[in-house]
Order: C-alpha cells, then structure tokens, then sequence
C-alpha cells in the first residue's frame, strides 16, 4: 500500500456482510494497517451511526420495542447514511484522510431487499439518488456461511439479529446478489483465522487503490 499510489485525496473503503462475519474486527485492522502503512489519518466508522443523527436511528432501527417494515428500515438507513456521508465522509476525505466504513449499500439490498422483501429496483435508486456520494473506491464483502457466523455470535444482540436463521440465510443471499449487480465489489472468505482474512483484505485494498 504505497503512500505514493494513493493520491492526495483520502480514499473510502466499505467492509460489509452478515451480522457475525468479523466485519468490526476487520475494519479496526484495516485501519490501523492504513495508519501505519500511508502515515495519514484514518476515519473508521459504522453505520447506521457515526453521527448524531445516525446513532440515535441506530437506537430506534435496532429496538426491539419495535418493528418498522422493510421499507421503512431501508429509507431510516439511507437517511443516516447521508448525515454520515455528508458530516464525517466527506470532509475526512478532503482533508486527505482515509475511511474505513462497517457497513453500506450492501447492507441494505441484503436486509431490506432480499431478505425484507422491498424490490431491488427501489432500494437501489433510494441509495443512488440519496446517498450516492461520495462513493467508495472499494466494497469488501467478508462471505460467511450463516451456520458459522450464528455459532460466532453466540446470541442475538439486537432485534435484527434476532430474526433467525432462515432470515440470515437469505441475508446472505442478499450479499451475493449486490455483488452480482454491483461491479467491482470483491468477495473475501471471512471462514479463516482473522489474520489470514486481514491478509486478503490488505491484499485487495493495495491492489485497488
């Protein structure tokens, strides 16, 4: 990852996938990778949140006291995507700072499309049209059978997580899809030892940018 092929505007790099895929722990090394390697600042962020408009919808969309509908979901997640991209994204990246997101577009065709039964078409133009920019350089999708990433979560923390099985099987459905749809979007085997898949991610993050 050589400073000199990174140019002098920070780039924007999307770690995203199933609940229980290693995506935190991913993200945290990547950017400390980052760190190190371009001697600039990184932004890690997650999503919904990072804001304070994103984290009390964060609050609200991962309540168990309620249960909005897909469609719903799928405009309150755009919603904090754009204060995030609009209140730390941009602004990191004009001043030449990297980001490091957990989570984005993927998540919301996968949960609220595939697996919540909104039509792709509208999920994808309410992303394009409302939170369109700026765009990431590179989306890593850590692929994870659901089977092993319910055994790693141990128990479900919020209500989505909660919804099962069969949900996080169609989830992941939904994961595989955006990459079909979506160029560029690069899939990483998210079943080895974090070390291994920090490797892979580097990897790739040094070969796109």
């Amino acid at each position: 990852m050589p400073e000199r092929s990174i140019g002098a505007r920070g780039r924007f790099v999307v770690i995203d996938g199933i609940d229980g895929c290693g995506k935190s722990t991913q993200a945290g090394l990547l950017a400390h990778a980052l760190r190190e390697r371009t001697g600039r600042g990184v932004l890690h962020l997650r999503e919904p949140g990072s804001t304070a408009v994103g984290e009390r919808l964060r609050a609200l969309l991962l309540s168990r006291e309620l249960e909005p509908s897909a469609a719903v979901e799928a405009l309150l997640f755009c919603a904090a995507r754009r204060a995030m991209l609009d209140e730390q994204v941009a602004p990191a990246l004009a001043r030449g700072e990297h980001v490091v997101c957990e989570r984005f577009h993927p998540s919301t065709l996968a949960y609220q499309a595939s697996a919540g039964g909104v039509p792709e078409r509208d999920v994808l133009e309410l992303l394009r049209r409302w939170a369109g920019a700026p765009e990431p350089d590179l989306v890593l999708l850590l692929d994870l059978a659901p089977e092993l990433a319910a055994a790693r979560r141990a128990e479900a923390g919020d209500r989505i997580e909660a919804k099962g099985l069969d949900f996080q099987r169609r989830v992941a459905d939904g994961y595989r899809r955006y990459a079909e749809l979506v160029p560029g979007v690069v899939r990483v085997d998210a079943a080895r030892a974090p070390s291994e898949v920090h490797a892979s991610v580097v990897s790739e993050v040094s070969r796109a940018l």
